[in-house]
């Protein structure tokens, strides 16, 4: 289930959404997170949803298309960022499954451009854990739960298996999408410096 921060007593400013997905065949976890112009956070959320097996891939496409279409009425997000496909993994994964997570991936992109006439924003998963490391150590996918409870100030909400009291997969799913969010809120909170040119 989403989960959420209390707003900001007394405080009346604009609001703007940012909406993060991470997108598998699998299980694709999105985050939400709603910020002032101030770039105080207010509210934060973040679910999956899994993708049916049963069909064709254009129905299993289709399946997909609708669900996010869901998401992104319920929410209203001012900009959507997606985790980019990984386009080489060497000995992970056979050229099938890239292929499979490309199409999937684009489904979604497509599907936000739809909806907010405009280009989702497509973001490396090295650039996405570099922007919520803490030091210069990279997270692990285990890890992101942590990251981000730390950086905005939330009990993240992990899911946990009933009979062996141990986190469920989806939790880390529901982590990666709302770091995507994440890292795009870091981003232009704090735009990167402009180098003075030197003296010569």
């Amino acid at each position: 289930m989403p989960f959420f921060l209390p707003k900001i007593q007394g405080y009346i400013a604009h609001m703007a959404k940012i909406l993060g997905f991470d997108c598998s065949s699998t299980t694709v976890g999105w985050g939400l997170i709603e910020y002032d112009d101030q770039f105080n956070i207010l509210d934060v959320k973040c679910d999956h949803f899994k993708p049916t097996k049963d069909g064709s891939i254009f129905e299993r496409l289709e399946f997909v298309r609708t669900e996010v279409n869901k998401i992104i009425s319920l929410h209203q997000p001012d900009n959507i960022v997606i985790e980019d496909i990984v386009k080489f993994m060497a000995r992970a994964s056979s050229a099938q499954t890239i292929i499979t997570l490309a199409v999937f991936n684009r489904t979604i992109g497509m599907t936000c451009y739809d909806a907010l006439k405009k280009d989702p924003e497509l973001m490396s998963v090295m650039t996405i854990r570099h922007k919520i490391k803490e030091d210069k150590v990279i997270p692990k996918k285990e890890e992101i739960p942590e990251r981000l409870e730390k950086i905005l100030g939330i009990n993240f909400p992990y899911l946990i298996n009933s009979k062996n009291l141990k986190v469920k997969e989806e939790s880390y799913d529901r982590a990666d999408g709302l770091a995507v969010a994440t890292a795009w809120f870091l981003i232009k909170k704090t735009p990167a410096k402009v180098k003075k040119a030197k003296k010569k």
